[in-house]
């Protein structure tokens, strides 16, 4: 039996992308069968940017390991929007299949 996971998504106001990915996550959490808690973090500065690790809108982290698995910190405290590489092409929020990855991941752990 696995624990309840939490689902972060931390956004701005500035890019809309982040209703897509929610979208994706509750999709998959529903057809997984995962018990999810999930969180909406609204990145209004800076400073809250530094504070959570914020790598840019959307930045989703489930149980506190971001969804892309090639995610670094270099972009740390950026207030904007996220560009996300798979398989080759540019995404303005992750695949389905990069959420789908790491919810399977968080669910063999």
């Amino acid at each position: 039996m696995h624990q309840e996971s939490v689902v972060e998504i931390l956004y701005t106001d500035e890019c809309p992308f982040w209703k897509e990915a929610l979208k994706y996550i509750e999709k998959i959490a529903s057809a997984l069968k995962s018990d999810i808690t999930l969180k909406k973090v609204k990145i209004s500065s800076e400073k809250d940017a530094k504070n959570l690790r914020f790598l840019g809108s959307p930045t989703i982290r489930i149980n506190g390991v971001d969804v892309d698995p090639d995610a670094t910190n270099d972009n740390e405290g950026f207030v904007g929007c996220r560009i996300y590489r798979y398989k080759g092409r540019i995404f303005q929020y992750p695949p389905k299949e990069m959420i789908e990855s790491a919810f399977k991941r968080m669910l063999s752990e």
